[in-house]
């Protein structure tokens, strides 16, 4: 599986630039725009600086994953694996894998960026901690991109693809969530990118870790996983 995980490396993210602008530029640039050409307190581009850290992770976890998905089924890449010595799982396993790596990186850009442009200088202990748990707790949004591949179309994918936006506006991540209009938050809470955020703030604000969240996201990725197994399922009726 490592030659596979090394494989996929190489084919989704040196071979493919608009990884670099999507995933990491654009995330930067939210976070360069709010915390240096408008202003900011040093907690608000603290705590931003996390804000965007879930947001590049929201990006790839997201549509990088339903592409990149939707592209080997349209190529039949995919399909050929399926008819190889290949286990169905060891091709998501490694694509999660490759993926988990992106959203380490992206930590770790944002992290520069904040340290950068900011001062924002975190413990070693606790940069380790943002580097591995924020891109673990972005499994569940890994599931939507696999949700959103399902459809084996690309252009439904970037149609379906905008919910990504609506996640971030309604989750917090571009604007406070306590500026958002009462009824965007009671909808906002108990999204999975909610979890991560407030999750990753309560470990960089010394709070308590918070069972509930996890819990949330835990269920979050059952009903996803549940989802995509019968949509699989349906799939192969129908063909």
């Amino acid at each position: 599986m490592f030659y596979q995980s090394k494989l996929n490396f190489k084919r989704i993210i040196l071979r493919n630039p608009n990884f670099f602008f999507f995933d990491i530029l654009l995330p930067i640039l939210f976070y360069l725009l709010f915390t240096k050409i408008m202003p900011a307190t040093p907690t608000f581009k603290r705590d931003y600086l996390v804000s965007m850290m879930i947001y590049a992770n929201l990006l790839g976890s997201v549509l990088t994953v339903a592409n990149t998905l939707v592209i080997d089924h349209v190529s039949g890449y995919a399909k050929l694996l399926q008819v190889l010595p290949y286990k169905q799982w060891r091709y998501y396993a490694s694509i999660g894998s490759v993926f988990w790596l992106l959203n380490v990186f992206c930590v770790g850009a944002l992290g520069l960026t904040g340290w950068v442009f900011n001062g924002i200088v975190f413990s070693m202990k606790l940069w380790l901690i943002l580097e591995g748990i924020i891109p673990l707790l972005a499994t569940p949004l890994m599931l939507i991109g696999v949700l959103l591949a399902t459809s084996r179309d690309l252009n439904t994918v970037n149609i379906l693809g905008n919910i990504v936006f609506l996640l971030a506006i309604i989750s917090g991540l571009w604007f406070p969530f306590q500026t958002l209009p009462p009824w965007v938050q009671a909808i906002g809470r108990y999204t999975p990118v909610y979890y991560v955020a407030e999750l990753a703030r309560g470990l960089i604000q010394g709070q308590m870790f918070n069972w509930g969240y996890l819990f949330g996201l835990i269920l979050w990725s059952i009903i996803l996983v549940s989802l995509i197994y019968a949509i699989e399922r349906l799939i192969r009726r129908t063909n």
